[in-house]
């Protein structure tokens, strides 16, 4: 069950969109199914002689402890609104649910979240709205009845998700996963459409790749800042009284605010792991050791290496932590991401499995330091590739290599109920299966890497990857 809060001022405006038509005629049949005093049903309201309905009355009911409490209907100096509007929506194949469910899951949610506690008569006013058959939508006003006095509920949105699990568990609905603080700031509405009039990607999104890029790229700050620059984006960084770096600001050339200024954004307001003190630890890491002759041999070896690490953690064994592993593994994933755009969108897609939930520090070792310098090697010696020489058949088989660590990451993160970093994690290990597929059938004779071709590409293209090239299809 996937749920979602916004906060607004107008509980009409809302109300009135509730139980409307919809912007596309999508809302059939909307429905009050359960209110704050028990009416449920009773609380919906009637058609006029034209067949709309009346929504002023329940709206004035609703409204009047904001009324009491002298709360108006616009946004005062960029507060947060006292109108709680939550979604909640079942998987796609999920059983359909009653009216009757979905009160129940309304209160539950209600009272997981903090809004209002069963039982609880001088709680705030609030309806659930039912206009589609796997969704609900619940309005609520935060402000008491009993003291006119608005709140805010504390970790209404954790507590939320965990109210949605556990309701899942006992409905035998699909299990969602828990809030785990790995999802990267989304892109907001302005944000989307400035991009759609320009016609061009989000600069969030942009930047997040170049900086992931650059970083991987980077052994230090300057290298860092100097790659950046080298792409043309802007980069201002913030310094201690001491000279010390503390952070840094990136900014996408052309791309400008209301005070025709640079938009810029900090590394941590992109992505949990792209703040300046995350990467230069990273950086310090990686700097442990020397270059290799042949980067793709030995980011292979690395590759292998860490699957058996993470092998070994899976067993119990005490050994370096896979969420440092599953960072640096997209360090390799960026790097090898040049050689085409199937690696390159793989290499997007393993981001948040990259990482570890609620921003903790991740255990970083020898392993993962390693990672990053063959990443980073590889990104310096980056070039075309090309399946019909020997270091093409090497870059093939460290991809084959790659796909069978992203198995076994996936498999631990599922382990530990990590549903979003596990179902990434497979996803991109399926993806450079195929890719590995189409390759080494492009190749003039069968690519050497029969004994390394991990189950994720599946049996077809487990064939596909070891016949001749005239060899027929399945």
């Amino acid at each position: 069950m996937i749920t979602k809060v916004v906060h607004g001022w107008r509980v009409g405006g809302l109300l009135a969109y509730l139980m409307g038509p919809g912007r596309a005629q999508e809302h059939v049949r909307p429905r009050v199914i359960a209110s704050w005093d028990g009416q449920d049903a009773g609380r919906q309201p009637q058609q006029n002689e034209e067949g709309r309905l009346e929504l002023g009355p329940l709206i004035r009911t609703l409204r009047a402890p904001a009324v009491a409490a002298g709360l108006r209907e616009n946004d005062e100096d960029g507060k947060r609104g006292y109108v709680w509007h939550c979604s909640a929506r079942v998987a796609a194949g999920d059983q359909e649910l009653s009216d009757g469910q979905w009160a129940s899951i309304a209160r539950e949610l209600l009272d997981g979240s903090g809004v209002a506690s069963a039982g609880d008569a001088g709680g705030p006013r609030w309806v659930a709205i039912r206009h589609a058959d796997d969704h609900i939508h619940i309005a609520a006003v935060l402000v008491r009845q009993d003291t006119s006095r608005r709140f805010w509920p504390s970790h209404d949105y954790p507590r939320l998700r965990e109210t949605a699990r556990r309701i899942e568990r006992r409905l035998g609905l699909t299990v969602t996963a828990s809030a785990d603080g790995t999802a990267a700031k989304a892109p907001g509405r302005g944000e989307l459409e400035k991009a759609q009039r320009q016609g061009r990607p989000p600069a969030r999104l942009e930047l997040a790749r170049a900086v992931q890029a650059a970083s991987a790229a980077a052994s230090e700050l300057t290298g860092f800042v100097a790659g950046l620059e080298a792409n043309g984006y802007l980069v201002e960084l913030r310094r201690a009284p001491s000279g010390d770096p503390l952070g840094y600001k990136v900014a996408r050339p052309g791309e400008v605010g209301a005070d025709g200024g640079p938009v810029f954004y900090s590394g941590s307001k992109l992505a949990p792991d792209l703040s300046l003190p995350r990467l230069m630890r990273a950086w310090e890491e990686s700097g442990r050791g020397s270059d290799a002759v042949d980067p793709v041999a030995a980011a292979r070896r690395r590759v292998d290496g860490a699957r058996a690490v993470v092998g070994a953690a899976r067993r119990g064994d005490n050994a370096e932590g896979p969420d440092g592993l599953a960072q640096a593994t997209r360090d390799v994933l960026t790097a090898v991401g040049e050689w085409s755009d199937e690696l390159g969108s793989a290499a997007k897609r393993f981001d948040r499995s990259a990482r570890p939930p609620h921003g903790r520090h991740r255990q970083s070792g020898q392993a993962s330091a390693g990672l990053r310098r063959v990443a980073r090697q590889l990104l310096r010696r980056r070039r075309l590739l090309d399946v019909q020489d020997d270091a093409g058949a090497a870059a093939v088989a460290l991809v084959v290599s790659l796909a069978a660590l992203l198995e076994e990451i996936g498999a631990w993160q599922q382990e530990r109920d990590r549903v979003h970093q596990a179902a990434a994690a497979r996803d991109v290990a399926h993806q450079l299966g195929l890719w590995v597929a189409e390759k080494a059938t492009a190749a003039p004779e069968p690519i050497a890497i029969r004994d390394h071709v991990p189950t994720v590409i599946g049996q077809r293209h487990r064939h596909t990857a070891m016949r001749g090239p005239g060899q027929p299809q399945d």
